[in-house]
């Protein structure tokens, strides 16, 4: 997760953004033209397969062995960042801001996903699904009490980066709908003369 982290910058955020939206733009292109619409939702659904569990091993593998941590529970928002500031140096609090936007990018390709295997889900249900999610991951991490620490703002972060796939999701496919009937061919008007009946 650290080099990950490390990697975060205002360059590799707005790549991360713009290849969310490109996949959600193709799902939603392909979902409109296949003419059986299965296979986008299980291209869709195998996606977000993976990365939920790419999801879980990231934020459940144990950082020291299992029940030989303290429970720790951050409740206040910015607990961990602002209340740790005054005694962490620049460099620390910077990585702190890049841990919290790396959770963040972490949801948003779930309700994103979610929105294309199972279209019957509203964007509602996704950003729910999002802070469900991050809740059951934060209790599972506060029950294992090893090394992790179960924080408010992760729970945070999850909602802003549920509302920002949702929204992706549907921008892609209002986009998507614009493109298709820009695509389809125009029916050719009737001139006047055409449609005047013929004298016999």
């Amino acid at each position: 997760m650290w080099q990950v982290v490390l990697g975060i910058s205002p360059t590799t955020v707005a790549l991360f953004l713009v290849a969310a939206l490109a996949l959600a733009l193709g799902l939603a292109l392909w979902s409109a033209r296949a003419p059986h619409r299965h296979a986008p939702r299980t291209a869709a659904g195998v996606l977000l397969a993976g990365w939920l569990l790419m999801m879980l091993v990231v934020t459940l593998t144990p950082t020291q062995p299992i029940g030989s941590g303290d429970a720790t529970i951050w409740w206040r928002p910015g607990e961990g960042l602002l209340d740790l500031g005054a005694q962490l140096e620049p460099g620390e609090v910077e990585m702190l801001v890049r841990r919290q936007i790396a959770n963040t990018a972490l949801f948003v390709p779930v309700p994103l996903l979610l929105r294309f295997a199972a279209p019957r889900w509203s964007a509602a249900g996704g950003f729910l699904l999002g802070v469900g999610l991050c809740l059951a991951i934060e209790a599972a991490q506060l029950l294992m009490r090893a090394g992790r620490v179960a924080d408010i703002d992760d729970v945070l972060c999850a909602a802003a980066g549920s509302v920002l796939g949702a929204a992706l999701a549907l921008l892609a496919k209002l986009v998507a709908a614009v493109l298709l009937r820009r695509a389809l061919p125009r029916r050719p008007v009737p001139t006047a003369a055409a449609a005047a009946p013929e004298e016999v």
